[in-house]
């Protein structure tokens, strides 16, 4: 089964589905579809963990694209305490060894239209601020230049994209200069991985799981943009436990109409991009009919077109004009009705509470269970598979899915997970009713099952107990209806012109997951 098939709806365009390209007239419409992927991901190749095969596997299984990007060089590394440059040093030397391999599994796992593999690898620099260089075809250079302009002149030639990311670490310290970007190379910048967040200094998901401190105001994006500096925004997850993907990390999310790697580069360097962390929320903005990442000639008046579909109750959708919100949506407040159940409910199955930080076990739990709907239909999966336990030999993974049915094979367990987060799950968007049935029935770890009507959930979430304490358990939560889940709106701005303006989208979930869009700029008069 592809990931195609497991999260039918998952990439499709909201609304009217039409928006523009960077460089289309305004009134040539496209039809544009959202795919999410991991643009930045590690694994023993380097000084990480996990095999490179996994790595590709757990990418296929539940990504529309993947690019591994080992770490390669770092041209002005020093003389650290510990001497722990000797660790990265033979970090480089594997990656540089089992180069050959790298490629050939990019070749063997591409497959244009259905999953899409994307060789790159990563330079680290103490002063400069650390890239990633992702090459637009599977020809597998490996070109480790260290001089930046140079390997800027390298990118232009040869289609390369560099990536700044964890940005909002303090200049000399592996944060980004700014004033050494090429924009013609890095039109985008990570602004969520699992370092944490760089959009400014206070919002959610602080620098804390590094050693070179917290984020420096001048390094967030939002100081960017106050300076002029024009990228598009995008998260991956610079994971460390070769899990693509992994939940809450971050995902790339690019606007394009075909899964090609062509499609890709060219929605990155026209900033048709934006940024999630775990959900993968679908966002569509546009100003004065223009996609996102789009810039435009000045409009006293602005018409923005607002449209968020999310996988939880989306708390408020916020549009923010020079790095200020100048208008928010509420959906979280929205009072569902008898015609709620009309539409499509979304539901989330959470696994993997268990005892361990109170008694210190520190097994692990394999999971197998089937969800099953009676009265109602799947319309589209989500998983969200964290990061650990690290292990080869176990996999998470959508079995089988029907109409009806959802079969999981999973395992979770409180070790190597971002912020304590043991639990995984899995989110359905289910056609139904009231009287809708939903069954989960566990075979691992122990044979158990929980039954609810969608009346039930309305009103309150409900636990499974695999077993008595201290066994593990799990949880189906409450419905969302779309009218939390969804946010359709528009409004108008107006503006003397007196300097360029910039806006993009913020989305926040009520479980804390996020979303921005790459901005769009109007120039002044």
């Amino acid at each position: 089964m592809t990931r195609r098939e497991l999260v039918q709806a998952g990439s499709a365009t909201l609304g009217a589905a039409a928006a523009l390209g960077a460089q289309a007239l305004p009134e040539k419409q496209v039809a544009y579809r959202n795919f999410f992927g991991d643009l930045h991901n590690h694994n023993q190749v380097g000084y990480a963990q996990g095999t490179l095969e996994r790595s590709f596997e757990i990418a296929r299984n539940h990504l529309d694209f993947y690019a591994f990007t080992p770490h390669s060089y770092w041209p002005d590394m020093g003389a650290y305490d510990g001497r722990i440059e000797t660790k990265w040093r033979n970090g480089f030397y594997v990656a540089k060894a089992n180069w050959p391999e790298v490629v050939k599994l990019a070749r063997q796992y591409d497959d244009p239209g259905r999953f899409v593999t994307i060789l790159g690898y990563e330079r680290h620099g103490a002063a400069e601020g650390d890239y990633h260089i992702l090459y637009p075809d599977l020809k597998g250079d490996y070109e480790l230049i260290a001089d930046l302009p140079a390997l800027q002149a390298f990118a232009r030639e040869r289609g390369c994209i560099l990536v700044p990311h964890h940005p909002a670490n303090r200049l000399g310290h592996r944060g980004i200069n700014a004033h050494a970007v090429d924009a013609r190379v890095s039109p985008v910048l990570e602004i969520h991985s699992e370092w944490g967040c760089a959009e400014h200094d206070r919002a959610p998901n602080p620098y804390k799981r590094h050693t070179e401190g917290g984020r420096w105001t001048r390094h967030t994006l939002q100081h960017y943009l106050a300076q002029g500096m024009r990228f598009g925004v995008v998260a991956s997850t610079d994971d460390h436990l070769g899990y693509p993907g992994a939940y809450r990390e971050g995902l790339a999310v690019v606007k394009t109409t075909e899964l090609t790697r062509e499609a890709i580069f060219d929605a990155i360097r026209n900033r048709r991009t934006y940024a999630v962390t775990g959900d993968r929320i679908d966002l569509d903005f546009h100003l004065n009919g223009r996609i996102m990442g789009q810039e435009l000639p000045y409009a006293r008046t602005r018409s923005l077109a607002v449209e968020v579909r999310g996988w939880d109750v989306v708390d408020r959708v916020e549009v923010l004009k020079n790095n200020r919100v100048v208008h928010r949506d509420f959906p979280m407040d929205a009072a569902p009705t008898a015609e709620s159940w009309r539409r499509p409910v979304t539901l989330r199955f959470e696994y993997g509470w268990g005892p361990w930080p109170a008694l210190g076990w520190g097994g692990t739990a394999d999971w197998e269970f089937t969800v099953t709907v009676e009265n109602g239909k799947f319309e589209a999966v989500q998983p969200c598979f964290v990061t650990g336990p690290l292990d080869e030999f176990r996999r998470d993974r959508i079995l089988e899915r029907t109409e009806t049915s959802v079969k999981v094979r999973s395992f979770t367990a409180l070790k190597q997970q971002v912020d304590d987060y043991s639990q995984k799950a899995i989110v359905l968007r289910v056609q139904g009713g009231p009287e809708t049935r939903v069954t989960v029935t566990c075979t691992r770890p122990k044979p158990c099952s929980l039954t609810q009507t969608f009346a039930q959930l309305s009103e309150s979430n409900e636990m499974l107990f695999t077993a008595k304490f201290p066994w593990e358990s799990a949880m189906l939560h409450r419905v969302v209806f779309e009218e939390n889940y969804l946010s359709r709106f528009t409004f108008e701005d107006e503006d003397e012109g007196l300097e360029a303006n910039w806006y993009y989208v913020r989305v926040v979930q009520a479980n804390g997951e996020l979303a921005w869009s790459s901005p769009i700029w109007v120039e002044k008069a």
